[in-house]
């Protein structure tokens, strides 16, 4: 799990399926401070292991090396996305499965002061700024879907999932054949 956070997403996987074992990397000692706290509590500490590493710079963990690898809002706080989906794409195992879900930049302000009104209304204004800037720094669909292809991930793999969300769902191709 690339941008773990305080590691919600890895705690509820390993809550549906006892075979699982996670590596969940953020940058953020905060984060992980918090993800660690959450993982005991939880009781996966022997199944989810913590990493500080940046999602753009993982050369110290070998290629092809993970059966899946998934992010969820990490993108947008990235420098480079693009580095972030190589990093992605060089992990994963051939047959392995690429799902990374992130906001979509709207076409417009206007689209954006809905879309902050709509699913953060009645959050405090800090909470609704920080929406509001996480969706302006997003990527649009096509802006993705063409970083994607730049990598061999076609576009029919990088959807639109929500009114405010794209999902790129993706498994490496074995060979040289495109999935």
């Amino acid at each position: 799990d690339l941008g773990c956070g305080p590691a919600g997403i890895p705690i509820e996987l390993c809550s549906q399926d006892s075979n699982i074992e996670i590596l969940a990397i953020d940058e953020e000692p905060e984060m992980l401070d918090l993800a660690k706290r959450d993982i005991d509590a939880s009781g996966y500490l022997d199944r989810i292991m913590l990493s500080q590493g940046d999602a753009t710079d993982l050369d110290w963990l070998d290629q092809d090396t993970a059966d899946t690898v998934i992010s969820n809002s990490l993108m947008h706080h990235l420098d480079s996305p693009q580095s972030g989906l190589e990093t992605a794409v060089r992990l994963v195992k051939p047959g392995g499965r690429i799902f990374i879900r992130d906001l979509a930049r709207p076409d417009s302000s206007h689209t954006v002061e809905l879309l902050v009104r709509q699913h953060c209304g009645d959050e405090t204004d800090r909470a609704q700024q920080l929406f509001r800037q996480s969706l302006h720094a997003a990527l649009t669909l096509e802006e993705i879907q063409k970083m994607c292809g730049g990598l061999g991930i076609q576009p029919q793999h990088v959807q639109m999932s929500s009114d405010r969300h794209w999902t790129i769902d993706w498994t490496k191709p074995i060979d040289n054949a495109t999935v």
